[in-house]
């Protein structure tokens, strides 16, 4: 049987002010192409469908249009779950009608297998959505205390019998902490102020275990313990990765093949003096600026706009160029709010506010 192991689609992201609609239909349009090239049989979405809980008009089409495409025009099986993005509730209306319709949509947990047959017998598929700790405690033991222990609590029922496949949105690794820059930037924990991380050797029993949450495609501890990452660059500290979907052809064994997915536009990465960015060849992928010049440029981002329309930041490599070449010292507790911004609008227009403006900011501060 061959599986696609799709994660963390993130539909209706933005970077910056930007949409990614427009590219991630286009990197969506390569995938249904692999589908029908690879005559895949199942597809799977390990969860983080959408960037929001409460997803665009735009995002909710966009993905409605590519499960039609699979289900009804070529009749495919689709197996997902929600992640720690996206709104289980949400994702469970109309999961009878889906279920009909080979979608069989796992928002908030449910103790259920999917088995599926094939020449060589039977796959049985075992969804286990985003459960985060206070859920688990409900759903499982009050005394869970981390995210090992809810999988021991489901995986402890399941029995093993013929081919298993897990699909799962966690972080999970080998010794079930926190890894050093395991998580990408502008990436969302699963929760706050405690470990993530859950141990992956519980996995070892599976024939495939299908990864959503890091972005990154890897495997853990095993080769079939797997993340595919994003289908598409996300943020800028992925300026050198290449992004991929996971193919999986499960028999009697099991391969693997990583099919790359080429972006609509780059994310990119520009060093150096304004002067010489500002003559480049002009480019509409996602750029981020950093600037080496020693002194501040005028307005730079409106200039650099025009020639790459997507510029989403800009910085100054060095950072000192905007210390106060002058100290600027007031006794805060001596002067009401009007005071203080005379001082500083003072200070920074080298002139006094007029009546007019005093009269502004009088009611501004009202």
């Amino acid at each position: 049987m061959k599986l696609l192991h799709l994660a963390d689609l993130h539909l209706g992201k933005t970077i910056g002010n930007y949409s990614l609609i427009e590219d991630q239909k286009y990197c969506l349009e390569q995938i249904l192409e692999i589908i029908k090239e690879k005559n895949v049989d199942v597809i799977m979405i390990a969860g983080d469908i959408f960037d929001t809980q409460i997803s665009s008009v735009e995002a909710l089409t966009l993905y409605s249009d590519f499960i039609e495409e699979i289900i009804f025009k070529m009749g495919k099986i689709v197996l997902a779950i929600s992640g720690n993005h996206d709104s289980a509730k949400r994702l469970d209306v109309n999961s009878k009608f889906y279920k009909a319709n080979n979608y069989h949509l796992f928002g908030e947990f449910k103790d259920e297998v999917i088995s599926l047959e094939d020449d060589y017998g039977i796959i049985n598929f075992h969804l286990i959505p985003f459960i985060s700790l206070n859920q688990g405690k409900i759903l499982f033991d009050e005394n869970i205390e981390n995210y090992t222990d809810i999988y021991k609590k489901i995986l402890k029922k399941r029995k093993l019998k013929d081919r298993n496949v897990l699909i799962s949105h966690c972080y999970a690794n080998k010794y079930a902490i926190e890894e050093e820059n395991a998580y990408n930037l502008g990436q969302k924990p699963l929760s706050i102020g405690g470990s993530d991380a859950m141990d992956a050797n519980l996995f070892m029993d599976f024939d495939y275990v299908a990864l959503g949450h890091l972005h990154n495609r890897q495997f853990v501890i095993d080769p079939k313990i797997r993340y595919a990452g994003t289908f598409m660059k996300y943020s800028f500290d992925e300026v050198n990765k290449t992004k991929s979907v996971t193919l999986i052809d499960l028999t009697d064994k099991l391969e693997i093949e990583e099919i790359e997915i080429k972006a609509l536009r780059d994310f990119r990465i520009i060093t150096g003096k304004f002067d010489q960015i500002i003559k480049e060849e002009s480019s509409d992928d996602y750029i981020k600026v950093i600037l080496e010049d020693d002194m501040t440029i005028e307005n730079p981002m409106a200039k650099l706009k025009e020639k790459f329309p997507n510029i989403v930041q800009l910085s100054y490599k060095n950072r000192g160029i905007f210390d106060l070449e002058n100290d600027f010292s007031i006794d805060l507790s001596a002067k009401n709010s009007l005071e203080l911004f005379e001082e500083f609008y003072k200070f920074k227009m080298n002139e006094k506010l007029n009546d007019e403006e005093e009269q502004l900011i009088k009611k501004v501060i009202s």
